[in-house]
């Protein structure tokens, strides 16, 4: 390849009946001022091209980076989310374990008040039969104490002879003796109705 310098080192033998060396000297630096700047332009079109190659191969590099803090990003993100997810199942497993525990405790809770109010309603309805059967034996004893009372009365004779009075008892002995009687039966009937009903007394 012809190059400036080489146009303007060039030299020609004169001869006679040649070209003129002025026309020639003058075409030879308008070709040497062409090549000049030929070459200037090669030349900067070579930096240029370098610099896009140096910049090409820097996008490259900061590719290769954004590549990687990419993948990188991806993978902890990947993980962050894992752990997210597992630490969010753990936290909802820790929850239903105490939610069942506690409706567990709220169950046997409930269970056990039920068991102790149906204990408490039992032993009420035995209190309350007890109670029902010592007021009917107090009934029946009270009946029995009049019905004892009303036989006596009626056993009592409406006349006396005034021998048989003189001989055995006055009427107001009789009466005397009745009351007695009956006032010694009633307190025998309401001692045992108490003590049938509340125990005997200390």
């Amino acid at each position: 390849m012809i190059t400036s310098k080489d146009v303007r080192n060039k030299r020609f033998e004169k001869a006679a009946f040649g070209y003129k060396q002025e026309e020639i000297d003058e075409f030879f630096a308008q070709l040497e001022a062409e090549l000049d700047e030929m070459e200037r332009e090669r030349a900067e079109s070579n930096n240029k091209i370098q610099i896009l190659a140096d910049k090409v191969r820097e996008y490259m590099k900061d590719e290769d980076a954004l590549k990687d803090a990419l993948l990188g990003a991806q993978k902890q993100g990947h993980q962050v989310i894992a752990e997210a997810n597992e630490r969010a199942e753990a936290i909802i497993a820790e929850a239903q374990a105490k939610a069942d525990a506690m409706v567990d405790e709220a169950t046997r809770q409930h269970e056990e008040a039920m068991e102790r109010n149906r204990a408490e309603i039992a032993k009420e309805k035995e209190a309350l039969i007890v109670a029902q059967q010592q007021v009917a034996d107090f009934k029946k004893s009270l009946f029995d104490m009049y019905k004892s009372h009303l036989e006596l009365i009626s056993s009592m004779p409406e006349t006396f002879d005034d021998e048989e009075v003189y001989e055995t008892e006055t009427a107001e002995e009789i009466a005397a003796s009745v009351a007695a009687e009956s006032e010694n039966a009633s307190a025998r009937a309401i001692k045992g109705a108490y003590e049938s009903r509340f125990g005997e007394a200390e």
